[in-house]
């Protein structure tokens, strides 16, 4: 009789069990669960009014270009000096202010002029000087302007230096590029100057 007993109870205590499990919700981990057996569930709103992309918990929705927050030089100078054929140019820095790490990409270069002295130029690049990358974007042959592929520049950490939510920090938050080329001194007998345009694109990464 105690053993008919115990076996019915340990039956209804797995159909208890059984019950109360079909009726649980399960986390996915990936934000989303399953409701499971229940009429109706309830979902957490998180609402950020005036979002701080700044602060690595902006409440902003991930990998939207809202995280974008970079600050990069308004306006960048290459030249030469009379009767050399090297080009020279400053150092200048982009720097991360966001909450989210951002990758920057060289993406197009443009003269600003229609049938301007850019063929005097036989080259030009867009250099890295810090060790974030060593990419080197052509952005002028053979006396034409242009940038052929995309190119990125690094991924800079985000504001605390973390690539990573969890990640450490101390990563860089800035590069600086500056710009290098060549020509045939001989084609230059005046000083000429050319304007063009560095086109960049940033891409935040989602935690």
């Amino acid at each position: 009789m105690k053993k008919w007993i115990t076996s019915v109870a340990l039956i209804l205590g797995t159909f208890g069990l059984a019950l109360s499990v079909s009726a649980a919700e399960t986390d996915n981990g990936d934000g989303t669960k399953i409701v499971n057996g229940e009429a109706g569930t309830s979902i957490p709103v998180n609402g950020t009014l005036g979002a701080d992309n700044t602060d690595p918990d902006g409440g902003i929705d991930e990998g939207n270009t809202d995280w974008v927050n970079v600050t990069v030089p308004s306006k960048t100078l290459f030249y030469s000096m009379p009767g050399t054929g090297t080009v020279k140019s400053p150092t200048y820095t982009i720097k991360n202010n966001s909450g989210r790490p951002v990758t920057v990409t060289a993406s197009s270069f443009a003269s600003t002029v229609t049938g301007g002295d850019i063929s005097k130029v036989n080259s030009l690049n867009v250099n890295l000087t810090s060790s974030l990358n060593s990419a080197s974007v052509p952005v002028i042959t053979s006396g034409t302007a242009g940038i052929a592929t995309a190119t990125s520049l690094g991924e800079l950490a985000n504001v605390d230096g973390r690539l990573t939510s969890g990640g450490t920090v101390g990563n860089a938050t800035d590069l600086t590029f500056n710009y290098s080329g060549t020509f045939t001194a001989a084609d230059v007998t005046s000083q000429i100057t050319e304007n063009y345009n560095l086109g960049l694109t940033f891409k935040p990464t989602a935690w």
